[in-house]
């Protein structure tokens, strides 16, 4: 039977603008599926790439770099969720990280039709390695979900790095003696990729670098003395602009800064073992003859506020650094280009179902990037929704736009000309038929199923500057 969400999406399809496999540039033949390797990282901003050396030599420059990515809630569940379902927050249903409506509670009424079961069924060989989703730990710690051939998941507090337990393949296995959380999945990786049967897919989940952000022990201090970047809107010292919420927050003070900059310096150092291990599995492909055929993306689930306008230590918030994520996308021909178009991480759940050949058994809100992974100028959708607790609103490639739930208020920046989100240009006459095609944007994505959830329709261009 067909539940009351499956019935709204299959009435709300629209046919324009979803690639279909025959068209995304990638052709396959039987036998010849890629395989996929997804990294997703935990809180990692969009700009931490600044502290991972090999993360840049190793996907950004020689993959396709999205600029313009975005999690559709940035929240730990709700984002990961999407990612495994290829649905909006909306349509998935999981909006906190616990409870009824939230974290694996509430995933695990979905985890038998999600990618890992696509895959599976289309004959990929599926592991997991490192945090699953918020609450697996109490709610079903010995529980393997269904799709996967290979099962090493936290399910212990996903805060440990040190003195963790993993759920492998049944069995709760203890890691203590200082063995730190990232080294164990980096080799458990690399154990994978030597043994698994191909076409395979490897997720490859660390809990780096959420808080409390351990670093591994050869990483602790190296940062002790980096100067922490702060943007313009580091601290924003106007606020005037911005809705009540932000306007009533006060000034960070000295010890609040000193605070952050620590924070910052310490999850700086815990991404060291990522970018290793990342240099690790990369190297690993390449000796093993698997990187002509293997699709590796790089993602975070969320971003983290530090600060900017005058947000300290928080996430689920619109703003760049909240919600975009990085999203460094290698594939096996070798293309290498900056893309601006508005991506959204359940794009990538729609592209791995698309080259795999795996036969989704959900309606995708999310649209195949495959035409983007050939030409990053190909026709594309203009604009995709953000949500949050607090906000609603849309990413394009110029724009950003946001509307608070409770009071109604709205926010626009020119992405171009105010990247750090210093000036909200809402009810400014030289905007106003910017912010109105906004509006009507949201309006229908906030409702969107399927299809529709790719807007292709178009944006005013900037207003001249200094006209």
């Amino acid at each position: 039977m067909l539940d009351r969400r499956t019935l709204l999406k299959l009435a709300g399809v629209l046919p324009a603008l979803r690639p279909q496999s025959s068209r995304s540039g990638h052709p396959r033949r039987p036998g010849a599926q890629p395989n996929f390797i997804h990294i997703c990282t935990d809180d990692m901003r969009f700009d931490d790439l600044s502290v991972m050396p090999i993360l840049r030599s190793t996907m950004r420059d020689r993959g396709v770099r999205f600029d313009n990515h975005f999690t559709p809630f940035p929240l730990c569940a709700p984002s990961r969720v999407g990612m495994l379902t290829g649905l909006l927050p909306h349509n998935h249903g999981v909006l906190h990280d616990k409870g009824a409506d939230g974290g694996y509670e509430a995933y695990r009424a979905l985890e038998a039709n999600a990618l890992p079961v696509w895959l599976s069924g289309a004959g990929y060989f599926v592991g997991h390695i490192g945090k699953f989703i918020n609450g697996y730990d109490q709610v079903a710690p010995d529980h393997i979900p269904p799709g996967y051939a290979d099962w090493r998941a936290m399910s212990c507090g996903f805060g440990l790095y040190k003195d963790f337990t993993l759920n492998e393949n049944g069995d709760q296995v203890f890691y203590g003696d200082g063995q730190y959380t990232t080294d164990v999945f980096v080799q458990k990786a690399l154990t994978f990729l030597a043994t698994a049967p191909q076409p395979f897919a490897l997720f490859f989940w660390p809990n780096a670098c959420h808080w409390p952000a351990v670093p591994a022990d050869r990483d602790a201090g190296t940062f002790a003395h980096v100067k922490m970047p702060q943007p313009p809107s580091f601290n924003e010292a106007d606020v005037s602009d911005k809705p009540a919420y932000i306007r009533d927050l006060p000034l960070i003070e000295g010890h609040q800064i000193e605070h952050l900059i620590n924070k910052w310096r310490t999850r700086a150092e815990c991404l060291q073992a990522v970018d290793r291990g990342l240099g690790a599995i990369v190297q690993a492909l390449e000796d093993n003859g698997l990187a002509a055929s293997t699709h590796i993306l790089f993602t975070s689930d969320n971003g983290f506020m530090e600060g900017e306008h005058r947000i300290a230590s928080a996430k689920n918030f619109l703003y760049d650094e909240g919600a975009r994520v990085p999203l460094y996308w290698r594939e096996p021909s070798g293309y290498a280009d900056e893309c601006r178009q508005p991506a959204s991480n359940i794009d990538a759940t729609a592209t791995i179902v698309d080259l795999s050949g795996a036969k989704a058994g959900r309606l995708l809100d999310g649209l195949s990037l495959s035409p983007l992974l050939n030409d990053v100028r190909a026709p594309w959708k203009t604009a995709m929704l953000l949500q949050s607790l607090y906000t609603v609103g849309i990413a394009t490639r110029d724009y950003r736009y946001i509307r608070w739930r409770k009071t109604g208020e709205v926010e626009l920046y020119d992405a171009t000309a105010d990247p750090y989100q210093l000036l909200n240009v809402a009810g400014r006459r030289a905007y106003a038929e910017i912010e109105s095609a906004c509006a009507q944007a949201l309006e229908t994505l906030l409702e969107c199923v399927g299809a529709n959830c790719a807007w292709d329709g178009k944006f005013p261009p900037p207003p001249v500057r200094g006209a």
